[in-house]
């Protein structure tokens, strides 16, 4: 699978190191994100409809005239009822988007001239010359650890030799958070590659400037 790379003059030849997806436990892992996200949509939904029936049913019980009082202990309900329906709207589109997408074979490929990655839909089409990447550190969400980008400072979808930032799912993660990370992120379980043999690459690949830094 390891193909020779072109290099720019002067560097030494090296070939791609492919950092492949383990499809199955990606597989496995949204299912579960998707039925906690269920979980949790549900729960905020019975809590919002438990206020508002127990409201009403003060307001039948006692009919006490203060209307506004029992107006603001709704509230809470309400607000609650409405969150886990955007809730559920979520898990709707994203189940829908993983569907369509699917799970791309390989998550990175380290090269002579720079880093190639997949996110979701943008499978291999994001180039980052070695000069628009700082390095990678690790992040930990809900007990999973995450190998995540560092861009350049500066660096955008116009960067002179930056192919593919621009990309919907690309600008998707990088400008808010996205189950709980900001940042172009691959779970480090489902890369068939240790994280330590990775870091080594990258510094071969950089002279020892990128790194994952821990």
């Amino acid at each position: 699978m390891l193909q020779t790379v072109r290099v720019h003059p002067g560097q030494a030849s090296m070939p791609d190191y492919i950092v492949e997806i383990d499809q199955a436990v990606v597989s496995r892992a949204r299912v579960v994100t998707l039925r906690a996200l269920v979980t949790s949509a549900w729960t905020g939904l019975a809590g919002g409809v438990l206020i508002v029936a127990l409201t009403l049913a003060t307001a039948l019980a006692f009919r006490s005239g203060a209307d506004f009082a029992l107006l603001l202990m709704a509230i809470p309900g309400v607000i609650l009822c409405a969150d886990g329906g955007r809730r559920l709207a979520t898990v709707r589109r994203l189940r829908k988007f993983w569907e369509t997408a699917g799970v791309p074979p390989v998550a990175m490929r380290i090269t002579a001239d720079g880093l190639r990655l997949s996110l979701d839909a943008a499978s291999d089409s994001v180039f980052l010359p070695w000069y628009a990447v700082a390095g990678f550190h690790l992040a930990r969400w809900r007990g999973q650890r995450f190998l995540v980008l560092d861009l350049g400072p500066g660096v955008t979808a116009t960067t002179p030799g930056v192919v593919g930032l621009d990309h919907p799912d690309i600008q998707r993660v990088l400008r808010r958070k996205v189950l709980g990370i900001k940042g172009i992120r691959f779970a480090v379980r489902t890369l068939r590659r240790p994280v330590e043999e990775i870091d080594q690459v990258l510094a071969y690949a950089t002279n020892g400037r990128v790194r994952v830094y821990r």
